[in-house]
């Protein structure tokens, strides 16, 4: 069985950093309003949730970094595949409970976004890329060309990525709008 092209492996292994690092990143910016999400969630127990809000981002970090190392990529695609079943969970059990109306704390709260049943399609879909770096690698060697396009991919992917974040979050605030105003 060929393997997946190695272009495409790093390309999904770049974007995949940039987006948990960015989400890292986003998160210890106010890591007091992340630890507000987490216990917001009600899936830990508050007393843990200080603690929960410091090891996710650098859970994060740990994913991201490794993703980019040839000899942890499948090892942290499977570390981060984990984090994104856990965090799909955890948004799932409270659209499930009913409550909509709490921010995800995906990059922080910066956002303000709220929960929403596209985040679920969207963990889906991180689901399903980094998945791809579990199939087997192809033979063939990465060129000049190749580290370009990956780069500028990645660059493309994420800010597309960036760009759905914010229109989920703006729809979620006109939503909220739309039902205090009638």
């Amino acid at each position: 069985m060929p393997g997946v092209d190695p272009a495409i492996r790093w390309l999904v292994a770049v974007s995949l950093a940039a987006v948990f690092a960015g989400s890292a990143i986003g998160k210890l910016r106010d890591l007091t309003a992340f630890r507000d999400a987490v216990e917001n969630y009600r899936i830990v127990p508050r007393w843990s949730a200080a603690f929960v809000a410091g090891i996710i981002p650098l859970a994060e970090i740990a994913g991201a970094i490794g993703v980019l190392a040839g000899p942890t990529r499948e090892v942290s695609a499977l570390f981060l595949l984990g984090l994104l079943a856990v965090f799909t969970a955890a948004i799932g059990v409270n659209l499930a409970r009913g409550r909509r109306d709490i921010h995800c704390g995906c990059f922080g709260t910066a956002l303000g976004q709220r929960l929403s049943g596209w985040l679920l399609v969207r963990n889906a879909a991180f689901i399903a890329f980094a998945a791809v770096l579990l199939l087997p690698a192809g033979a063939r060697r990465i060129g000049v060309l190749d580290v370009m396009t990956i780069l500028f991919g990645a660059a493309a992917l994420v800010m597309l990525y960036a760009a759905l974040n914010y229109l989920l979050a703006q729809a979620s605030a006109l939503r909220a709008v739309e039902m205090r105003h009638g």
